[in-house]
């Protein structure tokens, strides 16, 4: 067990859906260190951790105690990595951090993660940052290893939806406190305040903060620059409804949760079913 007087607050998401945007949006509020991917980072562990589950331990030991020696009483880290292998392992050390949910339209993510390279299972950036299909613990879909490129990303996004309805479950059980949004929640500087006061954090001066918050969503913050191929010979409606026929072998009430959704696309949806 370990133990921390800290707010916590993490999220529970997908590379590409706004996570450095989220980490400047929080240093509005009074007393709080945000951070992005800070060291010790999940992610150079990460691919251990898809191996041997109980390195993270260790690892969530040191990373609390860095926490721990901040001055500010609030914390959040935005990394996308932490979700897919160090919040299971995190509940059982007894610590329970605030989550946040952050979506963005599926499609997008994934093309995104497909043209900076990031390849769950397949390339090094994808070994850091993405689940792998093969790894207990993963959304289960069929023959991964046949999956084109595009399709391993796609099956990426929906493995942190997956991880993010087994989150709110468990939330839900231990009266955990957790917030679904999506990067437009954001722009929005009352729904900010609303997300900021659910989570315990305060606002001492309003207009230090407006002002501040116009400048953070002035920025387009984390471009897509780092593109090393190009998506738009994919056939997404296709390989995307051939994912979701792949998974629902396993989890079918996954898929229809997911096809209820706002962030896949209608043609797909239509295609699957």
């Amino acid at each position: 067990m370990i133990s921390t007087n800290k707010n916590l607050i993490f999220t529970v998401t997908h590379g590409r859906t706004g996570t450095t945007f989220l980490t400047e949006v929080f240093k509005i509020f009074d007393d709080i260190r945000s951070l992005h991917e800070p060291e010790p980072n999940y992610a150079n562990l990460f691919p251990t951790v898809k191996q041997t589950p109980e390195k993270a331990i260790a690892f969530l030991q040191s990373k609390i105690a860095v926490i721990n020696e901040y001055p500010e009483k609030n914390y959040v880290e935005t990394s996308n990595v932490f979700g897919k292998g160090f919040l299971i392992p995190l509940l059982r050390l007894g610590v329970m951090p605030g989550l946040l949910f952050l979506n963005r339209n599926f499609r997008k993510t994934a093309s995104s993660l497909y043209e900076r390279g990031s390849t769950p299972m397949r390339t090094q950036r994808g070994i850091h940052y993405s689940a792998d299909p093969r790894v207990p613990g993963s959304l289960p879909i069929h023959e991964p290893e046949s999956l084109t490129d595009y399709q391993l990303c796609y099956w990426g996004v929906l493995d942190s939806y997956a991880r993010q309805m087994q989150a709110e479950s468990i939330y839900k059980n231990e009266n955990g406190k957790f917030y679904w949004v999506t990067t437009k929640d954001f722009q929005d500087f009352d729904k900010v305040v609303d997300i900021g006061n659910f989570f315990g954090l305060n606002i001492s001066d309003k207009d230090r903060a407006i002002k501040q918050h116009h400048e953070i969503i002035s920025v387009h913050h984390n471009p897509n620059k780092s593109r090393v191929r190009n998506s738009e010979s994919i056939a997404f409606q296709d390989e995307e409804a051939d994912v979701l026929n792949r998974v629902a072998f396993f989890d079918p009430l996954f898929v229809d949760r997911a096809i209820a959704s706002p962030f896949i696309e209608e043609e797909t949806k239509n295609a699957f079913t």
